[in-house]
């Protein structure tokens, strides 16, 4: 656990700066989706979600920058002397990983956050449960179905290059797994498609039409189409285990190679 904390400590101390800037990124974004105006409801939602999206999206990037940054760690022991003995290549990974994953939570809970504010702004006021849903429910399940599987696989991909260069730049091993995953992504994706809905779908957003129907503009737009949304649990489960296998042959190709 000492050296567990250890490395913790250190991660932190190595990429704090990429934390406390995507995280202070939140201000800007919520600064740009107060600058959208439009007279149309619809028109205003559309152009303010796809700023979400957009800010999303590029906070995985970002993300995946951080937690890619291995340089020649996975060599020689480098916290040896710090440590007197070095640490395994599972907690290597477990603590640069955990890392990732607090500052991706707290990211992504505020751009839920801002969504709600986005929803408060039309003066549709949701119940405590909608809001739960909203700003804790579906940034966890898009971080378990999307960015948990994908920093898992930026992590194995910079070990498996640094581990095993095979030339100066490390191109070859890296090209390999690149072309390579979108074959395993694609046969799993669709086996994952397959037995989605098997097991009981989890309901969101049930109360959402009526509180949209009780608004003043509710004439103003179609509410036919607002239903509650309904997320397969089989896509979430199945991408975290594909994660965890990741996790682990990236701990075990660092273990090898400090051995």
């Amino acid at each position: 656990m000492r050296k567990f904390m250890t490395l913790l400590w250190l991660e932190y101390r190595r990429s704090w700066v990429w934390g406390a800037a995507l995280i202070g990124s939140l201000a800007f974004w919520a600064w740009g989706l107060n600058q959208v105006s439009a007279s149309d409801i619809g028109e205003q939602l559309g152009i303010r979600a796809g700023l979400l999206f957009f800010a999303a999206g590029l906070g995985a990037l970002v993300l995946c920058f951080m937690i890619g940054r291995i340089r020649s760690e996975t060599r020689q022991g480098q916290y040896q002397i710090l440590l007197l003995t070095p640490p395994t290549g599972y907690v290597h990974v477990a603590a640069r990983y955990l890392f990732a994953f607090a500052v991706a939570a707290v990211y992504f809970m505020g751009i839920g956050g801002l969504a709600w504010w986005i929803v408060g702004s039309t003066g549709l006021v949701l119940n405590a449960g909608t809001v739960a849903q909203l700003v804790l429910v579906c940034p966890f399940y898009l971080l378990g179905l999307v960015l948990i599987p994908l920093l898992s696989w930026t992590l194995l991909l910079m070990i498996f290059v640094s581990a095993y260069r095979i030339s100066g730049s490390g191109w070859i091993p890296g090209t390999v797994m690149v072309l390579g995953s979108p074959f395993v992504l694609n046969w799993y994706g669709d086996w994952l498609f397959h037995i989605s809905y098997t097991l009981p779908g989890w309901r969101l957003f049930e109360t959402v039409r009526a509180l949209v129907e009780s608004t003043p503009w509710a004439a103003e737009i179609d509410t036919s189409g607002v239903t509650a949304l309904v997320l397969p649990q089989e896509p979430l489960w199945g991408m975290l285990l594909l994660a965890v296998v990741m996790l682990v042959i990236a701990g075990r190709i660092w273990q090898e190679v400090e051995g």
